[in-house]
């Protein structure tokens, strides 16, 4: 069975000012139906920068994809600033980050003006029960991806686990739970970097 080979990113220095406008458009249309947050946006940002348009390699989506998500603040800016700027540099950031904050302001404007009438209508009910019950896909689907990516690593297997099981079963939070993973993950990087220090000092022996 053949596998697929992994989809690198356009190389920086092939890249031109009209980057950061394409970085506006793929953000301006993702997050206009990011309806539950910029989480349910994962999906499609996923297949505009790293499938569509190569601007990101699949690792590079996924560490931005985390960091943000590590980060106390809107996720969605986070995402942005850091994809934008690993693309495109200062201007990517801005246009991202633009993008991203354009559908809220508008969709803000207008709820203030019609908030009145807005809570009462069943159109309006009917429609934040279906983007409800459709954000746990959605959302499920980004988690799905990100761990099928790290299946075969049984150190980011037993973290996910233990990022999932603290919150839902001790009275720890989630926010402390991901300062914890982030010590144990800083822990593990210099355990191995010493370890193959070590090794490599005896080979020299």
């Amino acid at each position: 069975m053949e596998t697929k080979p992994e989809l690198t990113a356009v190389p920086l220095e092939k890249r031109s000012w009209k980057t950061g406008f394409l970085i506006f458009w793929i953000y301006l249309k993702c997050m206009a139906f990011a309806f539950t947050g910029a989480l349910s946006a994962i999906p499609s940002l996923n297949y505009e920068l790293v499938k569509r348009y190569r601007l990101l390699t699949e690792e590079e989506f996924l560490e931005v994809v985390a960091l943000s998500n590590s980060l106390p603040g809107i996720f969605g800016v986070y995402h942005s600033i850091l994809a934008g700027s690993k693309i495109a540099g200062f201007f990517g950031a801005f246009m991202a980050v633009t993008a991203t904050v354009l559908p809220a302001f508008l969709s803000m404007l207008l709820v203030a003006a019609v908030f009145e009438n807005l809570p009462q209508s069943r159109i309006v009910q009917g429609a934040i029960r279906g983007i409800r019950a459709v954000s746990v896909a959605v959302i499920f689907d980004a988690g799905f991806r990100i761990f099928l990516r790290y299946k075969k690593s049984w150190f980011g297997i037993s973290l996910a686990l233990f990022a999932v099981c603290v919150p839902l079963f001790t009275e720890i939070t989630a926010f402390v739970t991901i300062l914890l993973a982030g010590l144990i993950g800083i822990v593990s990087v210099v355990v191995q970097k010493q370890l193959k220090h070590t090794a490599a000092s005896g080979d020299g022996d």
